[in-house]
């Protein structure tokens, strides 16, 4: 291959053309397998799981505590009785939290304790 006009007259690549030609090692393969293996394998993404998973699970426990506090608050009447639900508007959001949680814990158990998953399955 011949070189551009234009560099033969750069002394940079005068100075490249004088440096001996560097060949790999014979264990080159073996020490960039081995580095490979010993890197951080985990990807980018998993490393933000936990504090988005926590971030999520706070901001649901939030929207539980001011779902409560804006709720009307029932008064019954000695002459009418209460009507009493079998099921609380709150309980597929109580649901979708216990869900969320227990298929984080599944993912990442290492980032539980041996109670902490027992009161998730127990739950």
């Amino acid at each position: 291959m011949k070189p551009h006009p234009d560099h033969d007259q750069d002394p940079v690549w005068e100075l490249l053309r004088q440096s001996p030609a560097h060949r790999p090692g014979p264990r080159f393969v073996d020490d960039t397998l081995r580095a490979a293996r010993l890197m951080d394998a985990t990807p980018w993404w998993k490393k933000i799981a936990l504090p988005l998973a926590l971030g999520s699970l706070a901001t649901a426990a939030t929207a539980v505590v001011i779902g409560l506090m804006f709720l009307p608050s029932s008064s019954t009447s000695p002459s009418q009785p209460g009507i009493v639900t079998a099921e609380s508007p709150l309980d597929d959001l109580d649901e979708l939290v216990i869900t969320e949680a227990v298929h984080f814990a599944a993912e990442n158990p290492g980032e539980f304790t041996d109670a902490e998953l027992v009161s998730l399955i127990a739950y």
